[in-house]
């Protein structure tokens, strides 16, 4: 009888263990060094002998492209087309930072993301002066009103960084896109429009 207690209380003590490392390495919220990886300039770093394969990103956080698609682009044979335009500012979409429907209020899972972007911004960021943060909408409603809340929601997350993180307000602009930057390959009424991106200017 006690040998069967001791087992039942390795086997509860094991699932509560499994259970609080799932839930701390879900890729649902990137890390502060997943931001700052994302946003950090191209040219940081000092170049070296060989070839190091990347490491593997969170897929909580998606590089995004900030240049214009070239106009009619003519690769010569033999020479790889670059997926990620040579200008383009690092950028980060972050999927994690929810609002309330047809709204501006942050919810509540989404501060987590958040004050990894903030610790970001104030450490592995530091020496990166200007970043736009951009509220993206589908294509339902009228567009005036998407432009609208894409604004305020960008807002919303700036006051966040701003008066909770102490990041300084000079260093962050918000801007609103409404659906007028669908991602590429979606319907512009698909959900995976609606969206916070951040850019390093600077970068």
């Amino acid at each position: 009888m006690r040998l069967h207690i001791i087992v039942s209380a390795a086997l509860g003590l094991a699932l509560v263990a499994t259970a609080a490392t799932g839930w701390a390495e879900s890729p649902g919220t990137p890390t502060e060094t997943d931001i700052g990886k994302a946003l950090a300039p191209k040219t940081r770093g000092l170049p070296t002998m060989g070839t190091m394969p990347p490491a593997p990103g969170n897929p909580a956080v998606e590089p995004t492209s900030t240049a214009p698609p070239p106009k009619n682009p003519k690769p010569k044979q033999g020479t790889p087309v670059a997926t990620t335009p040579a200008d383009a500012h690092p950028s980060a979409t972050l999927r994690s930072i929810q609002f309330q429907f047809g709204s501006a209020q942050l919810t509540p899972d989404s501060l987590d993301t958040l004050k990894n972007l903030g610790n970001a911004l104030n450490h592995e960021l530091a020496d990166q002066a200007h970043f736009r943060i951009e509220g993206h909408t589908d294509a339902y409603g009228e567009a005036g009103l998407n432009d609208k809340l894409s604004k305020e929601r960008a807002d919303a997350v700036k006051d966040y960084l701003v008066k909770e993180m102490g990041v300084a307000d000079g260093r962050l602009e918000a801007v609103g896109k409404g659906s007028a930057d669908p991602v590429a390959g979606s319907s512009p009424f698909s959900s995976v429009n609606r969206r916070v991106v951040v850019v390093n200017l600077d970068g």
